[in-house]
């Protein structure tokens, strides 16, 4: 006999009945820890552990701290054969809807707990980078962070923790979605990711989430962390050794400068920015450092913080930490600055444009400061320096390159329709960014930001252009390539998303009528349009309570 058979032998001979007039969350505990022998229910903790952590032997799930419609949502995929074990199938069939209730909603109020180890032989270190930066340029793969949350530690219903689950049971659900055996989720997520994984991938996924400590207090950066700086070895000048090689006090060479890490391979194809391990060392690369952090986290960083508004980040429109092309990628925009800007009719140096995002995408006059970043701050340097450092190699003025912005949709014949739109938001959008567009946070930190609301984007933003939007939405959106939007449905999305009321422009000068004629006449803009509730003008505004 199996230890699994065993196990579950044992629970069946020592359960008893469910006490009657127990409360919903006490019939869930008496179902985790007593099963229902009347019914041929085992109870939980036989295999899940008393903590509900999980357990690696069996490859037993963390259950503790999940959340309840998380938990009830996968018990009736067992149900519904979406999901298959030879345990966990036949209990979930037995159970009536107020036992998944009650059983689900015990656990998810229990403490979060984790009986995780991950084996010795596997490399948890290798599973970081596509946990946490993916493989967007190789695979169209993003990080499973940026689903799962910070850390891992889940997002919302439908996203689980990854982090403390038993290396075990992550692992085996990798194999199962990669093999098909396991389905069900929205879109087919996770089927793609995992058949894009090979099998050592797999493993150290597992083992790095397995891990994790269940709460991230310092979510991690984008860049690794730096190796420990070598000892310095003497260097003597000869023949053989340039002499800016001796690096003296007066005349010490800039660490950064050197030979180039990246660049174009041959004349067709796209611009490759620096490797994420390739960050330079010294005072430079900490500066990249810092600007790459302030670019993840804008919003919670306290240096960048006080002067964001909303929910919003650098990376929200510009995805991959700034990298992906035609996602409005940084490499590209820092060659074709200082450039010349209709928007706000003079000649933009790089920092001015930065200060622009904050202005405008980060709604910077309802932050702490109520202004932006000043030109010399270390928002402004940081941010700069790690835009410069992407963009190492490229031609600079090269107002062309393919990748930049992102790709420019012809406008539809049919024109835009906010009501179709409506539906495609439901069916592909929702799911990330909620309902009522309201988006998803995780402890301060951007999961899915706000698409319309006090949280989102300002009335002055690009963003908030339906063309603009529209071909945002059209390269990039959903994230992975399981959905793939027509240009029509992606014109729809956009009018639907943009047909909402958000921050007030910043020109607004006390009119809509006024500020619409000013600033906001292009086809694609629906500000001052009579389209919001009721028919109510849009470009009202809204503020935070």
């Amino acid at each position: 006999m199996s230890h699994l058979a065993a196990v579950m032998a044992t629970v069946l001979l020592t359960v008893s009945a469910t006490v009657s007039g127990a409360t919903p969350l006490e019939h869930g505990r008496t179902l985790a820890e007593q099963g229902d022998a009347a019914r041929g229910i085992v109870a939980c903790a036989g295999c899940h552990r008393a903590d509900g952590g999980g357990d690696e032997a069996l490859g037993a799930a963390r259950l503790a701290g999940l959340e309840p419609a998380y938990l009830a949502t996968q018990i009736e995929r067992f149900r519904a054969g979406q999901r298959s074990h030879p345990v966990m199938s036949p209990w979930a069939e037995r159970l009536e809807p107020a036992d998944i209730t009650a059983v689900s909603a015990y656990y998810g109020a229990l403490a979060p707990a984790s009986n995780a180890r991950a084996p010795s032989d596997v490399d948890a270190v290798a599973g970081r980078a596509l946990a946490e930066t993916g493989d967007w340029s190789g695979r169209d793969l993003p990080a499973c962070v940026r689903c799962h949350g910070p850390g891992g530690t889940g997002a919302g219903t439908v996203f689980p923790p990854l982090a403390g689950q038993p290396y075990s049971y992550l692992l085996a659900q990798l194999e199962a979605w990669a093999a098909g055996r396991r389905h069900g989720e929205p879109m087919a997520l996770m089927g793609a990711v995992a058949g894009r994984l090979d099998a050592d991938e797999q493993r150290a996924l597992a083992a790095y989430f397995a891990t994790r400590p269940l709460a991230v207090a310092d979510p991690v950066d984008d860049l690794p962390d730096p190796a420990p700086a070598p000892a310095p070895a003497p260097v003597t000048a000869s023949a053989s050794t340039p002499a800016t090689a001796v690096a003296g006090a007066d005349a010490a060479v800039p660490e950064h400068l050197g030979s180039v890490p990246a660049g174009r391979a041959e004349a067709a194809s796209r611009f490759t920015p620096p490797g994420r391990d390739a960050l330079p060392e010294g005072p430079f690369g900490e500066m990249v450092r810092l600007g790459a952090r302030l670019f993840r986290h804008t919003n919670t960083d306290p240096r960048s913080a006080s002067h964001v508004g909303n929910d919003q980040t650098c990376a929200g429109c510009h995805l991959d930490n700034g990298r992906r092309a035609d996602a409005s990628p940084m490499w590209a925009a820092w060659v074709a600055y200082p450039a010349y800007r209709g928007k706000n009719q003079r000649v933009d140096t790089m920092a001015e444009r930065i200060q622009g995002c904050f202005r405008y995408s980060m709604n910077a006059q309802d932050s702490a400061s109520g202004q932006v970043p000043e030109t010399n701050s270390v928002v402004i340097d940081a941010l700069q320096t790690y835009i410069y450092w992407l963009a190492t190699g490229a031609p600079t003025g090269d107002t062309a390159m393919s990748g930049r912005g992102y790709p420019r949709l012809q406008p539809p014949a049919e024109g835009f329709d906010r009501t179709r739109g409506a539906a495609l938001y439901a069916e592909h959008c929702a799911l990330c960014h909620g309902a009522e567009g309201e988006g998803l946070l995780v402890e301060g930190e951007v999961v899915f930001p706000p698409l319309w609301g006090p949280r989102s984007y300002n009335w002055g933003a690009g963003m908030h252009r339906v063309d603009t939007a529209a071909a945002f939405i059209a390269a990039n959106m959903p994230l992975l390539d399981t959905v793939r939007l027509t240009p029509q449905e992606a014109w729809d999305v956009a009018a639907y998303i943009n047909a909402h009321e958000r921050p007030q422009d910043p020109r607004f000068d006390g009119s809509v009528e006024r500020t619409a004629a000013r600033f906001h006449t292009s086809p694609f803009d629906l500000y001052g349009e009579p389209l919001g509730d009721g028919g109510a003008v849009l470009g009202q505004g809204t503020t935070a309570d």
